[in-house]
Order: C-alpha cells, then sequence, then structure tokens
C-alpha cells in the first residue's frame, strides 16, 4: 500500500510564479518610457513595431520567441496609451507659447500641495492640470500636467486639489516626462471654488497632525509627520540627509512597508471585532483609500495601493497570494493610468526593492532558517541585504552614491520601524478626531523615534558611510551586470563559501582604509567636492583650509571635508546664498573650528541667508568687498567681486553679486566666480582684475550665460565644472565648455569625474578625479 501527500513547504517558501504578467509589465514601461522621450510619429512606430512582433509570436513555438511576443504584447499597449498622452502633451498652441515664453492667466488645478523645492526653499513647486491660459491675444484650453513655480509664503497655506488663477509665465519643460510646461507665478495666486471632500480630509489630518507635534520637540515633531503621511517639509535638513546616507530614506516615504503595516493592524483588528471575509476586505479597501488620500498620489503609494487591492481582491476570492503578478498587475495599472510614472525614479526605486523582496530575501532566508535561525530573524536581515542590491543599479545610474552602512543600520531600525510607524499612522489618525488624544500618541511615537535618529546620525558619520560613483546608464548597467555575475555565481554550492569569505575579506578590509586613508596629496592646489548640482571647494590655508560653498546637502560636503581630514576652516566664502550653494552649510561647520565666514549681501535669496545665519552660529560674518585680501601661510586670496555698488535688474541679481575670488596657492592662480552671469562677467572684466589664471572654476555651473571674452581672458589649464547628473537645468552648456576647450583647457566636471584635486608638481599639474 503507498500514499501519496504533498510537502509543506518551508516558511519562506514562495507561490511558484507565472511569469507572464511580469513580461506584459515590462513591455509597457519600456514603451511609455520610450514614448515620453519621443513625439506621436514615433509612438506610432513602437506600436506598429510592437503590433507585427505579436502577430508573428503566435506562430512562434519557442519559449524565448513566446516571451518575446508577451513582452512586445505589454509594448503595444504601453506605446498606444502613451501615444495619446504625448500628443496632448505637445499641443501646437501651448507649445507656441511656451516657446515665446507667454506672460498671460494660467487657470490651473493643484495635483499636490506646493512645498520648497529641494534645490531652491525659496521657491515652492507643486504639480498642477492646466486648463486655461489667457494673453491679450490668444487663449489656449485643455487638461495639461505642469509644473507649477512660485515664491511666496502664501503659497504654502494653499492644499491641493485648489482651483486657482495666476498671473504667470509659461516656460518649456524638461524632456521626457509628461509636464507639458512650467507655469511660473508671477503674483499671488486667486482661489476660486471649494476643495473636494478627499482633499479638504486629507488638509485636515495633515494640519492637525502639525498641530499635534508641537507637543515634542524638533528633531521628533519633524520626523513623525514623514513616518506618518510621507511629510517631510518639517523634517530637519541633515537628519533628512543622514536618512539618505544611512538607507532609512524608505521610512519616510509612504511605501508598500506602510500600507502592509496599517492593513496589516487593520485586518487584524476586523479579526478580532470576528469581522467576516468581505467586512475585511471593506476595512482593508478603506484603510488604503485613506492613506493614499491623505498621503497624496505619490509614485510609491500608488505602487504599494494597487497592490495591496490586488491581494485583498485575492483573500475576498479566496485565493493564495501570489506577490509577483500583484507586484506586475500595480505596475500595468500605474504606468497605463499616468504613464508619467515610468519616468519617475521614485516609482522605479519603489518597484526595485520589491522585486528584490520577492526573488531575492525570502529565498535567501531559507539557508538560515534551516541552520536554525528564527524567520523573523532571517529575514530582518535578508530583507535589506536584498532591496539594497535590488536597488543599486539604480541609485549608481541617478548618480546618488551607494551607502555602505545601509544594511547594517536597516537590520537595528528594524526593531523599532514597525512599531514606530504604526503609532505614527495612529497619531495621524487620533489627531484628527482629538488632538489631546493625538498630542499623547505623538508623545508615544517619539520615544521609538529616537533610536531612527540615532542610527541616522551615528551611521552617517561613519567614514565612507556613503560611496561616491559616477552616475550615468552605462555605470548602472554594468553595475547590474556585476551584481548579476555574482548572485548567479553564488548559487554554485562550491563558489559559495570562497566568494562570501572573499566579500567578508573585502568588506572588513576597506574598515582601516575608511579610518586612516585620506588627507590631501603633496603640492595640493584645490579639490573640488563632487555634492551633485551644486559648488563646494577647498583650498589649503597653512594648518587650516578656505572653503569656497558647500553644495546643497550636508552630507556629501561634509564626506568630502572628511576625506581631505579638515578640521579648521579658517575661512568659509559663500559666493551667494542660493541654496545649491548653501544648504550643506551643517555638514561643514559642524565638529569643526570655523573662524570666519565671508558673504555678500543676501538679496532675494533669503531662505539661504537665514539657513547660514542658524547654522552659522556664532561665527563672524564678513561682508565681502572689492580689495578685500587674506593671507593664509602659502594662499593668497583677494576679493574682486561682487562691485561696491550691487547690480540689479539682472535676469539673477544674487547671481551676478556672487563673491569673486582670486586665490593664488603656492604660485598657482585660481579663479573662483560663483555664479555669476552675463552681467557679473562683464563687471569682473571691466574692473581691471587680473583675471588670466591656471585653474577656473567655471561661472554658474557651465549654463549657457556666458561672455566668450571673459572664458578666454581667464585662460585657464584646467577648468572646472561643479554640475549633477542628469540636473533639470541642461548644465553644462557644451559651447561654454567648447570656448574653454579652443583654447587649450582641460575641462573636468564633477557628473563624470566626482570629486576633482588639481596638483602643482613642478611646471606640470597633476589632475586625480574619483572615478
Amino acid at each position: 500500500m503507498s500514499y501519496e501527500f504533498a510537502l509543506r513547504p518551508a516558511p519562506s517558501e514562495v507561490v511558484r510564479r507565472d511569469w507572464r504578467l511580469p513580461l506584459v509589465a515590462a513591455g509597457v514601461w519600456a514603451a511609455a518610457l520610450a514614448g515620453l522621450y519621443g513625439n506621436t510619429v514615433s509612438g506610432l512606430l513602437v506600436a506598429a513595431g510592437c503590433a507585427i512582433v505579436v502577430a508573428l509570436g503566435r506562430k512562434w513555438k519557442r519559449c524565448i520567441a513566446a516571451a518575446a511576443a508577451t513582452v512586445a504584447f505589454g509594448g503595444l499597449l504601453g506605446a498606444g496609451v502613451t501615444t495619446v498622452h504625448v500628443a496632448a502633451r505637445d499641443h501646437a498652441g501651448l507649445a507656441a507659447m511656451t516657446a515665446a515664453e507667454a506672460h498671460g492667466e494660467a487657470e490651473l488645478v493643484l495635483h499636490t500641495a506646493p512645498k520648497p523645492s529641494t534645490r531652491r526653499p525659496e521657491l515652492v513647486t507643486a504639480t498642477a492640470r492646466l486648463h486655461a491660459f489667457d494673453t491679450d491675444d490668444v487663449v489656449v484650453e485643455g487638461h495639461w500636467q505642469v509644473l507649477l513655480v512660485a515664491s511666496g509664503d502664501e503659497w504654502l497655506e494653499i492644499d491641493a486639489g485648489q482651483r486657482l488663477t495666476v498671473p504667470a509665465v509659461l516656460r518649456e519643460a524638461d524632456g521626457g516626462r509628461l509636464t507639458a510646461a512650467i507655469v511660473s507665478a508671477r503674483g499671488p495666486p486667486e482661489r476660486s471654488g471649494t476643495l473636494s471632500l478627499p482633499n479638504r480630509v486629507a488638509a485636515h489630518v495633515r494640519e492637525r497632525l502639525a498641530t499635534a507635534v508641537e507637543s515634542v520637540p524638533q528633531p521628533e515633531a519633524g520626523l513623525i509627520p514623514a513616518l506618518a503621511v510621507g511629510d517631510v517639509s518639517m523634517m530637519d535638513p541633515e537628519l533628512a540627509a543622514d536618512f539618505r546616507t544611512t538607507g532609512l530614506v524608505h521610512l519616510v516615504v509612504v511605501s508598500g512597508y506602510h500600507l502592509s503595516l496599517v492593513v496589516g493592524a487593520v485586518l487584524a483588528v476586523a479579526l478580532a471585532c470576528r469581522a467576516g471575509p468581505r467586512a475585511r476586505v471593506a476595512a482593508g479597501a478603506v484603510a488604503i483609500a485613506a492613506i493614499v488620500v491623505v498621503a497624496g498620489p505619490q509614485p510609491s503609494v500608488l505602487r504599494a495601493a494597487v497592490m495591496a487591492g490586488m491581494t485583498l481582491l485575492a483573500l475576498a476570492a479566496g485565493r493564495p497570494r501570489a506577490a509577483m503578478p500583484g507586484l506586475a498587475t500595480a505596475v500595468l495599472v500605474v504606468v497605463l493610468a499616468d504613464p508619467d510614472m515610468a519616468a519617475q525614479a521614485g516609482f522605479a526605486l519603489s518597484v526595485a526593492a520589491c522585486v528584490g523582496l520577492l526573488l531575492l530575501a525570502f529565498r535567501w532566508a531559507r539557508p538560515l532558517e534551516h541552520r536554525g535561525w528564527p524567520q523573523s530573524v532571517a529575514l530582518a536581515v535578508t530583507i535589506p541585504l536584498a532591496t539594497q542590491v535590488a536597488v543599486t543599479p539604480l541609485l549608481i545610474g541617478l548618480g546618488s552614491g551607494v551607502s555602505l552602512v545601509s544594511v547594517p543600520v536597516n537590520v537595528l531600525a528594524a526593531l523599532v520601524a514597525a512599531p514606530v510607524v504604526v503609532l505614527a499612522v495612529g497619531a495621524a489618525a487620533v489627531a484628527a478626531v482629538w488632538l489631546p488624544a493625538g498630542e499623547v500618541a505623538v508623545q508615544l511615537a517619539a520615544v521609538p523615534a529616537r533610536w531612527l535618529i540615532w542610527l541616522a546620525r551615528n551611521g552617517a558619520e561613519i567614514p565612507g558611510a556613503l560611496l561616491p560613483l559616477p552616475g550615468g546608464l552605462w555605470w548602472g548597467l554594468g553595475s547590474a551586470a556585476a551584481l548579476a555575475v555574482l548572485i548567479a555565481l553564488l548559487q554554485i554550492r562550491r563558489l559559495r563559501v570562497p566568494i562570501l569569505a572573499v566579500l567578508l575579506s573585502a568588506g572588513l578590509g576597506t574598515v582601516p582604509a575608511c579610518l586612516t586613508t585620506g588627507g590631501p596629496p603633496s603640492g595640493w592646489v584645490v579639490t573640488m567636492c563632487d555634492v551633485g548640482q551644486g559648488d563646494a571647494l577647498v583650498l589649503p590655508a597653512g594648518d587650516a583650509v578656505v572653503v569656497v560653498d558647500v553644495g546643497p546637502e550636508p552630507a556629501a560636503v561634509d564626506a568630502c571635508l572628511d576625506e581631505l581630514e579638515v578640521d579648521r576652516i579658517a575661512l568659509l566664502v559663500l559666493s551667494h546664498f542660493h541654496i545649491d550653494h548653501t544648504a550643506g552649510i551643517g555638514g561643514a561647520v559642524e565638529g569643526r573650528e570655523v573662524d570666519a565666514i565671508l558673504a555678500p549681501p543676501p538679496g532675494e535669496a533669503r531662505y539661504g541667508y537665514e539657513l547660514v545665519e542658524e547654522r552659522a552660529g556664532v561665527v563672524p560674518v564678513l561682508e565681502a568687498a572689492p580689495g578685500q585680501v587674506f593671507e593664509f601661510g602659502a594662499t593668497r586670496l583677494e576679493v574682486l567681486g561682487p562691485p561696491t555698488e550691487l547690480l540689479s535688474g539682472t535676469r539673477s541679481d544674487p547671481n551676478n553679486n556672487s563673491v569673486a575670488v582670486r586665490a593664488d596657492v603656492a604660485g598657482t592662480s585660481v579663479l573662483l566666480t560663483g555664479d555669476v552671469e552675463l552681467e557679473g562677467q562683464r563687471a569682473l572684466l571691466g574692473s581691471g582684475a587680473v583675471l588670466g589664471v591656471d585653474v577656473l572654476k567655471v561661472p554658474h555651473h557651465g549654463s549657457s550665460f556666458q561672455v566668450r571674452e571673459f572664458l578666454e581672458t581667464a585662460d585657464p589649464a584646467v577648468a572646472l565644472v561643479g554640475v549633477g547628473a542628469g540636473n533639470e537645468y541642461g548644465h553644462p552648456d557644451p559651447g561654454a565648455l567648447g570656448v574653454l576647450e579652443e583654447g587649450g583647457a582641460l575641462v573636468l566636471r564633477t557628473d563624470e569625474s566626482g570629486w576633482i584635486t588639481v596638483v602643482r608638481n613642478g611646471d606640470a599639474f597633476e589632475v586625480t578625479t574619483a572615478d
């Protein structure tokens, strides 16, 4: 007699996956992304090509051919839907207005609430739908996705969903998105109509939560709204940078993790109340809808909401959960509903993290479980590792660097991550109903939040915590290929132990290197730090240094100064107060002695000025004036600008009134120009100052606002451009770089080379970079 029975799967076993839906989703995503960078004609050609492959695929029998046909079917769907949206985006009348930078009155509805720009917090930005634009001569009407850019505190009081009219200028938007135009407000908004019920609910919850967190001190008060609803507007900028450096940023972006915790808690309560399957599904659906409404239609929220909805449908149908098809369905629904999501980095990172979780984390946990590890402990280790592996190629491609402390920090954060998120979300819900109870809930959430703050701050201070790598498509693809080969080799049992031993030895080998290497080389002249879209330069000053600008983020400039072993800054020069030159102030001054700060009048850039005032503390601030001279050992600095009578009425007065400095470092001349544009460069040419130098910091990140005579007069041997990879400004301009290269200059850019150090060796210059 024989018996047949099914073996019970291992605790972390997943359902056998059907790859048809993921292949269709990949085709939809790829075609949508291609369509965003094209036009109606190219979209139709892609759709036609996919249709041909699908038709031929009916005759193909091989597995690879069938997979190609499946991807092509998704491509047909994605290309067709995206082409319709692109045709609307490229409306001829609107395109003519953006090309002419038309002035008029815009009627629009805000899609998201205005928030300070991450690059220039003195400005606020919001996505919106433009319904009409009225000039003196013509009116265009439609439903276009636009980016609103404005200034003024009154904008921060406007909620998502508000219909308004505002005087504005239409400008061209960057390619590769469905954004049809940039609407630059030129006055205060005039509201019309009332908010819809969902938008009123979202505004009420956010307002009550902001009031409730006043009962706890900073930085907890700013962190709790971020944990609850993804609102980082109150979060300390330096703490936000530390969260990015240590890989904890996923906790302050509402995603699948938040939804799983909240919906799981709601279902647990419903089950405890003996609710039936339909009632539990309804309760879960209400929880999902509430999170989407309050957190807003962020990419990670939408992806997670659709995936959670599919899970609830599976629960209602009494079927087991199939996670990969659920994720694929989420991608399909989100991208087909809004093809613009295909080009959003947040959406790609969210999906990549989920893929790593589903394909790698549970698989890697099984060997640990077989060795006696509890499942929860095994997954606490493998989930951060798997998601880090999955998102690393994207992070490298985006030029964001790779956190080397992400995995251990996230393992330690797992001790409180779930409770603090549930408490923060609960505080938001309770505060919306009864404020005193919400304040109590906030105080409870603040206790575990302090552990996350401690982890982020201390993790970010570890030498080498953030590994800066060159960004770009090919670096991202190369890292993806290398990781794929490594994972494949680890599947071979006899190779597994040697490879892990090599990786462990390499990891341990970096520890003393991080602790002992660094410091400037012999003959050091200047280092341009890689701080993304911004400037930060360091020059020797005897037993200290001179720092010129500090970039947009504290972590990047702090890492650069650590690498140079800087503990004292003799003079901190701030060329002007735009955020891409000043927001990293905390990373430069904290933990270091700063003798003085040299800066121009703040002008219009009040936000950066106030930030410097707050972070600089008691450090004396000197006002720059032409003719000032500072000497530090073998380094001499002469201030060339701004002029005594500040420039006004230019395209950007703060840029043109930048502090311009000529430095002589042991006989090597360096011209540091801030962001001076046409008027500022002409003023320097007319000042009689000696502008011919060995090294030039190219003005304004190499923008198109360059005076050819100024660049030719500088005539540098080395030209340095501080610029972020894939920046939205089109920096640097090929024409400006061409002028410098024609003059024989070696042009180096931080987006391609990382940090750049210039060394004088006798009569020759040597340049070292991070690539």
